[in-house]
């Protein structure tokens, strides 16, 4: 990686010497807002490469611009952008003054995710949430899992205490429903989709965009909740170096490098990033039923140790084969090792001891993108990215079963081998955008190539087996091919009614096979499966602007999930013919409606959205039937029932002084199947088992930020409201299904900014609330944060050159 980014950064200084045509034609001048200095604003030549930033005291100094006139755009997020236009002369220094206006509610930003095209988040018929970076540096979020936190219609949640395995739900729906894009392209799936919300760092995102609902019309199979776009930084106008320290308790530190240049003509830029995020492992709970008894330590880690790195870089250049093009080469490596276990004299850190996990993740992604823009309103974009994902880990199953079924003895330790996993995905989108008067067409095409290789150690623990107590090798090979094309009409009835039409058509094929280095079961082979499936996809959507301040929006859409790739295979099975997925399980489809109101005041923005969507032949994990085990299977993915979800969510953003910010959101939320879970049939749970478990019945979220001059104060809360979490124990007589309590997080944050300089200081969880029932035979029951109050304290240096 240092090698790639030094010879990027060779070739950004080479291509300086191609730098626009010196015609000493100056422009000086300054920006404001009611008559204050507004520093580090974007000054951008209208129609070329050309731009600048203002200093620190708000001026700006462009040289050798066009003759002629030009137009200068002056933009700066929290502002509303402004053009003017001035004529430029040889040899002459000119002035231009700005006087822009605030935008508090940031609805000047332009998203793409909602219809792939461009639009002011204000104007785009596909209703669409930002994150911006300012708002990750202000929740001083250090990865994904962080940043998504809070967000309405989203909860992030951790299904493992043992490994920390995290997972997002969308509006009450799984991770295996969202789609995780990363610039457009579904690179983040498979091996990543387990650890990678912890994995992916902030110092390189630009905005996070969401769209909920009917997403799979433009982005296929997994897109049945909605799509989560992470949108990374472009090169600063001008050379930015940005480092960072940060300390907390439990060795929470963090250490992060970011620095972006540009060569003088503006059409070269290169960013580069590094940060690396470390963790200490947490004891703070132990097994209880009740907070007093939870509250007790027990000597096994609540949170894993974790030593997390990333680092990546961006090269950027425009007008490279022909006027109006863009390329664009990304890279980033991600590499973490995680731990935890038994702390006791640090037993643990041998990962091979009973009750320890050790997973190390190595990951590679690249990104190839090229944009042409012709002259007749028309466009074309092309993107090739590729991942390769390795992960190395051992855990006490195969230790423990051995023992379980060998007296106590221990295995050989040729056979304490680790789970191995290499994954390798290609992902190719070509899109054709063309203007015709108040129609804007969008074709489409979209290839998923991915391959997967396990192998792992495993005991047949079935003692009416008569090959219980074998240990064997077990290896797979699964593979998926997934074709897309697209179509979707942007039809500007007038200029307050939209109307947007879809439709995807996708083809897929995944394999699975599983092999043993001994025979462990009554056949002489595991059966292959294999998934042969079509599915067209329409969606439309409508933008109507009832008042000038208020816009409503619908959208109707189907979708579907291929049934490749669950994140339960690869956290509690990898490896291993232990879940069988046969060939006659049916995709799941569904059908989801959306309709949303906004109203954008000059300080205040208030939302409404309501949602449904109906889920047919939801797949679930469950025990292996008879048929399954004597397969030489111990669990199977099945159809087990039509399922719905439905809400309305709520929130109030407005700026109640100058300096003051207040934001309220609510969602109340319902999920159910049609029918009780066979799990739970006959039982005193029958009832509860149609709710659709970590589903919480209410939401909500408050903010107070308030920032005077160059200080930053920032207080939020998080609440939850009562759902159902499922606790299958290892005696089924005390499995039940849990009704939780409501409760509410704070968190707080001050800052002051001193020239280029920001100290800050944080807590997190203030009132140290932790989740009043817990037990370690159930790994995935977790509802609540598992450790108290968090602090932490830092510095960050953001140099301009």
């Amino acid at each position: 990686m240092k090698k790639i980014i030094t010879s990027l950064f060779l070739i950004v200084f080479t291509l300086q010497l191609f730098s626009q045509e010196k015609t000493d034609a100056m422009l000086f001048g300054d920006v404001k807002c009611e008559g204050e200095h507004i520093p580090y604003v974007n000054i951008l030549v209208k129609g070329t490469t050309i731009g600048t930033t203002t200093d620190g005291s708000g001026h700006f100094k462009l040289a050798n611009l066009p003759i002629g006139k030009v137009v200068i755009i002056a933009h700066c997020l929290g502002y509303k952008m402004q053009e003017q236009e001035v004529e430029m002369k040889l040899n002459k220094a000119t002035e231009l003054f700005f006087d822009i206006e605030e935008d508090p509610l940031e609805l000047e930003q332009v998203v793409v995710t909602g219809t792939k095209t461009k639009h002011y988040i204000k104007d785009v018929p596909v209703r669409t949430e930002v994150i911006t970076a300012k708002s990750i540096e202000a929740k001083n979020a250090n990865n994904l899992y962080e940043v998504l936190e809070g967000i309405p219609g989203i909860r992030v949640e951790q299904q493992c205490q043992f490994c920390n395995f995290s997972m997002i739900r969308m509006q009450g729906l799984g991770a295996e429903h969202t789609q995780i894009l990363i610039n457009g392209q579904p690179i983040y799936s498979g091996l990543a989709g387990i650890y990678g919300l912890q994995q992916i760092s902030t110092n390189d995102i630009e905005r996070i965009e969401i769209i909920k609902g009917a997403g799979s019309a433009l982005y296929g199979s997994s897109a049945v909740a909605g799509a989560i776009n992470i949108i990374t930084k472009e090169p600063s106008l001008v050379p930015t170096t940005k480092v960072g320290m940060q300390f907390g308790n439990y060795g929470t530190n963090k250490f992060d490098l970011a620095s972006s240049l540009r060569n003088e003509k503006g059409n070269i830029g290169l960013n580069v990033f590094a940060q690396k995020l470390t963790g200490d492992a947490i004891d703070e709970t132990g097994e209880g039923t009740t907070s007093d008894e939870v509250k007790k330590k027990d000597g096994i880690s609540d949170r894993v140790a974790s030593n997390l790195n990333n680092a990546g870089f961006g090269l950027y250049i425009k007008n490279l084969f022909s006027k109006n093009d863009k390329l664009i080469l990304r890279g980033r490596y991600i590499y973490e090792k995680r731990y935890g276990g038994t702390m006791d004299d640090d037993y643990y850190k041998n990962p091979l001891t009973d009750g320890t996990e050790s997973i190390i993740t190595d990951r590679y992604e690249t990104e190839l993108s090229y944009n042409k823009k012709f002259v007749n309103n028309s466009e074309v974009n092309l993107s090739v990215a590729y991942t390769n994902h390795d992960r190395y880990a051992t855990n006490d199953s195969f230790l423990g079963d051995y023992m379980e079924s060998h007296n106590d003895s221990l295995p050989k330790v040729t056979d304490m081998r680790p789970y191995l996993a290499d994954e390798n995905s290609i992902t190719t989108t070509l899109t054709f955008a063309k203007k015709i008067k108040t129609h804007s067409l969008l074709v489409g095409f979209q290839s998923y190539y991915n391959k997967l290789e396990e192998s792992g150690m495993y005991v047949v623990v079935d003692p009416s087996n008569q090959y219980s107590g074998s240990s064997y090798k077990s290896t797979s090979k699964k593979s998926a091919n997934e074709f897309g094309a697209f179509i979707q009409d942007e039809w500007a009835i007038s200029n307050i009614l939209t109307v947007v039409p879809g439709i995807r058509f996708d083809i897929h094929n995944s394999k699975e096979e599983y092999k043993s280095n001994k025979q462990i079961f009554t056949s002489s082979f595991f059966p292959k499966n294999e998934f042969d499936e079509n599915s067209i996809n329409p969606r439309i959507a409508l933008k109507y602007d009832a008042f000038e301040k208020l816009t409503l929006r619908a959208n109707v859409g189907t979708g579907f999930r291929a049934p490749y790739g669950f994140s339960e295979d690869l956290h509690l099975c990898s490896g291993s013919p232990r879940v069988w997925k046969s060939s006659d399980l049916n995709p799941e489809k569904s059908i989801s409606y959306n309709f949303s109101a906004d109203y954008y005041g000059t300080k205040t923005r208030i939302s409404a959205n309501v949602f449904r969507t109906e889920l047919k032949d939801k797949i679930a994990f469950a025990d292996a039937d008879p048929k399954t085990e004597n397969l030489g299977y111990d669990y199977q993915w099945e159809n087990i029932d039509d399922a719905f979800v439905q809400g309305i969510e709520f929130s109030l953003v407005t700026k109640l002084i100058k300096d003051l910010e207040f934001g309220l959101d609510f969602t109340y939320n319902q999920g159910e199947y049609d029918n009780p879970r066979d799990d739970w049939k006959g039982t005193i749970y029958e009832d509860d088992s149609k709710y659709i478990s970590r589903f919480p019945k209410t939401t909500g979220n408050i903010k107070f930020d308030y920032s005077p001059k160059n200080w930053n104060f920032a207080i939020s809360g998080k609440y939850q409201g009562d759902m159902y979490i499922d606790y299958f124990a290892e005696d089924e007589i005390s499995s039940k299904i849990k009704k939780t309590d409501p409760y509410m997080i704070f968190n707080a944050k001050v800052s002051k900014t001193i020239k280029q300089v920001k100290l800050f200081a944080g807590v997190n969880n203030i009132l140290g609330y932790i989740q009043d029932e817990k037990h370690l035979d159930d790994a995935a029951f977790m509802y609540a944060p598992v450790y108290g109050t968090m602090f932490y304290g830092g510095i960050s240096i953001k140099i301009r050159h």
